[in-house]
């Protein structure tokens, strides 16, 4: 396959101006605080984590510090019964992130979960053996 030279020139003159005139956006300090509270939330043990394929939304539920975080279309809200925050995150790479931390939280409880749920299983047959033998 014979490879077109000037369009690999034009390309990555396309890419340096792309980097000069649209640089990645700063993180601001209310999207750093959003995110730092989203993560604690995350991997909090009494958190309950939820999400929904249909509309592309992630929900975190945390009874004991009665605080609720939905995140969806690069906004995070961040909700208690005395205020309401919702901060959008510009930065792909902290949105990401979030979004990386919460789908592996969710595997490892996934993953728990259906642990004891064979752990019983294989309970509930060891006794329904010994039964029968008896």
């Amino acid at each position: 396959m014979k490879v077109n030279k000037p369009l690999g020139i034009a390309y990555r003159f396309y890419l340096h101006l792309r980097e000069k005139f649209n640089p990645k956006p700063e993180i601001t300090e209310e999207e750093r605080y959003a995110a730092k509270i989203t993560k604690k939330i995350i991997n909090s043990p009494e958190a309950f984590l939820y999400y929904t394929p249909i509309s592309n939304r992630y929900v975190i539920k945390n009874d004991s510090k009665e605080i609720y975080v939905l995140i969806g279309n690069r906004n995070i809200t961040i909700i208690n019964h005395v205020y309401s925050y919702s901060i959008y995150i510009e930065n792909d790479e902290l949105y990401g992130s979030i979004i990386n931390l919460f789908n592996e939280t969710l595997e490892k409880k996934r993953e728990e979960i259906e642990h004891e749920i064979k752990d019983n299983i294989q309970h509930s047959l060891m006794i329904i053996s010994e039964k029968l033998e008896n």
